[in-house]
């Protein structure tokens, strides 16, 4: 299912897919001609929030390393989650 947000003012689309090789998660920014990032959808619980927010941290914070947008993402999933944050199983 495709979706579709502004983040930094750049509409992007969002979209849960297989992905092959080790990856979890791509996002292709805005200076890309179609921003969207692509999640893989064999992931679940914490690990898909995770990505979720790591995915959008960097089309959030484009500057940032990647060893930084993996710590931010983390310790606010690891927050979240802990605050009872989840997926509902309509998909919302």
């Amino acid at each position: 299912m495709d979706h579709h947000f502004l983040l930094a003012g750049v509409r992007v689309l969002w979209r849960y897919t297989r992905l092959r090789g080790n990856a979890s998660g791509w996002s292709y920014l805005q200076s890309a001609k179609h921003p969207r990032v692509l999640i893989d959808s064999a992931l679940k619980g914490r690990a898909l929030l995770e990505t979720e927010i790591h995915e959008a941290f960097h089309h959030l914070c484009p500057d940032h390393s990647e060893e930084h947008v993996t710590a931010s993402a983390r310790d606010l999933a690891r927050i979240l989650w802990s605050l009872g944050y989840r997926r509902r199983r309509d998909g919302g």
